[in-house]
């Protein structure tokens, strides 16, 4: 059986895992990714042989470690809880950024060019994998939208 590919940002990773992240100081109460989109990231965490990959970039994990491990409590919470589901899962990727995604970051342009770069590189990599992203960023949702970049949909 084929899966389906999804790249996640940080907002949807913390959405999913909410749970682990109340009362995180630095953390806005934001909205909360779709039903649709909850089940399919339950599908790749937690099912031995689900039909969802999903794919964490890198950057998600540096970017919550600069804004939100403040201290040694949270950090092993989150390792424990968040990290460590998503690193043994069978349907989770923890990509790299490599080239590839290096040179579809160069290509990030419109309504992102001024946009966090932690977010610029999770676009440059479901534009290297072709696949649909989860996010609710608005910004990331009309990037998608203008229909110029190899992403297929956002899934919010």
């Amino acid at each position: 059986m084929k899966k389906i590919r999804y790249v996640i940002d940080t907002n949807g990773l913390i959405s999913f895992f909410a749970g682990v992240f109340e009362d995180t100081p630095g953390l806005d109460e934001s909205p909360s990714i779709s039903q649709k989109a909850r089940n399919a990231i339950q599908e790749a965490v937690y099912s031995l042989k689900g039909g969802v990959l999903l794919s964490v970039p890198s950057i998600v994990f540096i970017e919550i470690y600069e804004k939100w491990l403040r201290s040694e409590e949270f950090f092993r919470k989150f390792f424990y809880e968040v990290f460590t589901p998503l690193k043994q899962s069978p349907n989770v990727e923890i990509r790299a950024i490599d080239q590839e995604v290096l040179e579809n970051l160069l290509t990030v342009d419109g309504c992102l060019a001024e946009h966090d770069l932690h977010d610029k590189i999770v676009v440059a990599s479901a534009m290297t994998l072709e696949c649909a992203i989860i996010t609710f960023d608005e910004k990331i949702i009309e990037f998608v939208g203008n229909g110029k970049s190899k992403i297929p949909k956002v899934f919010n």
